[in-house]
């Protein structure tokens, strides 16, 4: 009996480890962040970018303002003021369960973020574009 009782002890701990909270954490803010864009309220993106112009050309990390009705914001991680942003048109360069890399044609711009919020970027970075 004390070796049944091992043996299930052993495959509930097993079982518990192999579900990561953090990841469960972090799917719940993308649903609630795809959740408040949708009722019109700003959301704040997580992401790598890189940029000629904001970033030097070098990878950072940080989070991009998405509003509904005016510009995108760059607000880079430990910086206290965010800028605003005008990407050029984005093309998807590579894709996997963990993110989504897009680059502008001629390179200076690379975004990457997770492939459930890059719709609702792009949507809202082709809007910005086509208004007059």
């Amino acid at each position: 009996m004390p070796e049944l009782i091992a043996a299930l002890f052993s495959l509930l701990a097993q079982a518990a480890a192999a579900v990561n909270p953090a990841l469960l954490v972090r799917r719940r803010r993308r649903l609630r962040r795809l959740s408040d864009h949708a009722q019109g309220r700003t959301v704040h993106v997580p992401c790598d970018l890189r940029d000629s112009a904001l970033t030097a050309g070098r990878w950072s990390e940080g989070h991009l303002e998405l509003p509904l009705d005016g510009p995108v914001r760059w607000l880079a991680k430990g910086a206290g003021t965010a800028a605003a942003v005008d990407f050029p048109p984005l093309e998807a360069v590579s894709a996997d369960e963990i993110g989504v890399a897009f680059r502008s044609a001629d390179g200076a711009t690379e975004l990457r973020l997770h492939p459930d919020e890059a719709p609702m970027v792009l949507r809202v970075l082709r809007v910005l574009r086509e208004a007059p």
